[in-house]
Order: structure tokens, then C-alpha cells, then sequence
């Protein structure tokens, strides 16, 4: 009986924010965030991409996605018009407490070496590899930032990655 009413209070929780959002939506508020959300694309502009590539680049593709529990994910990325270099984020509301911190300890995915990386959210880890992919991981509370730049050395995109993380964070 306990689960029902739980489940119950979580269904009256979950239709609610769902009216609010339709309100926002409906009276057409442009922002950055989707029901306290960040939507990537409206924070780290085509021309932010293109100032960091060097490059022009098409529009951004990707997806919002609203999971269950609290899980939300903003994973877009920016490709070059011309040749292999790309900006990718990934934002993900874990939404079950301590899931991105979990995720977070298992990183970088591939086994590769990292360097912590000071002064971003909670935990921060630059990891390049050598296909030509850098990633910035963050974690800040149950969010996990993920920022890659694809088609430049290493040692030249750390400090844009920062750059973008600030910007990200600062939108949370």
C-alpha cells in the first residue's frame, strides 16, 4: 500500500511539472533551460562553435530527452562544413542520486589516462586519446558534462573545453 501511494504521489508530481511546462511552452518564453533544463545549443551558440574549431560548421543536431525519475539529457553536437572537426556536449540529469557520480568514477570509458582538472563543478577530468577526440568531464551534483572536441591537438583544446564547461555550469 506504501508503493501505491508513492507512486501515486509521484504520477500527481510528474503530471504537474508536465502542465507547467506546457504553460511555458504555450506561452512561448524562449530560454536556455527546458523546465529548469539546459537545452545546449541556446547556451554554446553556432557561432561559439565556430570561434572554437575555427571553422564554419553546420547547425547543431541532437536531441533533449525527458526520462523518468528526474532523468533529462542534452547531448547535441557541431560538425565542420569541411573536414572532420566537431564540438560535442552531452548533459545528463541522471536523476537516481549518486548515478553521475558513479558514472563519473568509471571514466574515462575507454580505460585511457586522465588529468584532473581544478575549479569545475565537483570533479572535473580532461581525457585525450589519440584519435583526435579530447573530452572534458564534469560533475557537478547528479549532472555529468561531457564536452569533446574532435579534429585539434590536445594540448590546444583544454582551455576552450574550460571555457565551455563555465558556460554550461553557469546555465545549470
Amino acid at each position: 500500500m506504501l508503493g501505491l501511494e508513492l507512486h501515486g504521489d509521484d504520477f500527481v508530481r510528474r503530471t504537474l511539472v508536465r502542465f507547467a511546462v506546457s504553460i511555458v511552452v504555450c506561452a512561448g518564453v524562449p530560454s536556455a533551460v527546458a523546465g529548469d533544463k539546459i537545452d545546449v545549443p541556446k547556451v554554446v551558440t553556432k557561432s561559439d562553435a565556430e570561434k572554437i574549431l575555427g571553422v564554419t560548421v553546420k547547425d547543431a543536431k541532437g536531441r533533449n530527452q525527458n526520462g523518468t525519475d528526474g532523468y533529462y539529457d542534452s547531448e547535441w553536437s557541431y560538425h565542420a562544413i569541411k573536414g572532420d572537426k566537431a564540438l560535442i556536449f552531452d548533459v545528463l540529469y541522471a536523476g537516481k542520486p549518486g548515478l553521475a557520480a558513479t558514472m563519473f568514477s568509471i571514466l574515462p570509458a575507454d580505460g585511457r589516462k586522465s588529468t584532473p582538472v581544478n575549479g569545475l563543478g565537483d570533479k572535473a577530468m580532461f581525457c585525450p586519446n589519440e584519435t583526435g577526440m579530447a573530452m572534458l568531464h564534469v560533475l557537478k551534483g547528479n549532472i555529468l558534462v561531457t564536452i569533446g572536441i574532435h579534429g585539434l591537438p590536445a594540448d590546444v583544446v583544454r582551455d576552450p573545453e574550460k571555457s565551455i564547461a563555465t558556460k554550461i555550469l553557469a546555465n545549470l
